[in-house]
């Protein structure tokens, strides 16, 4: 099964997004990449990968909003991360804005009540 992830943007800005995906479980391993476009306010649920390398070494997020250029960049390079795990063990990430900076979060939806 491919890998499964839901970005909201919380912020005024809109983004391009590259995902960098894992082959197989090794963070050193790269398979490719997932590049999509996440406009202010919108929720996207993206698909990457394939059902061997359905795991995320990186994230790539770009911007020119309100006159200013934002661009950042950031990858694992070991299982366990703090980066590992946001994007690995969260189904959701989330973009809110802090001064001049975008921060992600992460977060799995709360299971169903019976």
């Amino acid at each position: 099964m491919a890998g499964t992830k839901t970005f909201i943007n919380e912020t005024t800005a809109n983004f391009q997004v590259t995902l960098f995906i894992r082959a197989g479980e090794n963070p050193v391993n790269q398979d490719g990449s997932e590049s999509f476009t996440l406009e202010a306010g919108e929720t996207v649920t993206i698909t990457y990968g394939n059902e061997t390398d359905s795991f995320l070494n990186g994230i790539l997020l770009f911007t020119i909003a309100a006159g200013d250029l934002y661009s950042s960049i950031e990858f694992t390079t070991i299982e366990d991360s703090l980066l590992d795990v946001l994007l690995n063990t969260n189904s959701i990430i989330t973009i809110t804005k802090q001064q001049t900076e975008y921060i992600l979060t992460g977060s799995n939806p709360p299971p169903p009540t019976p």
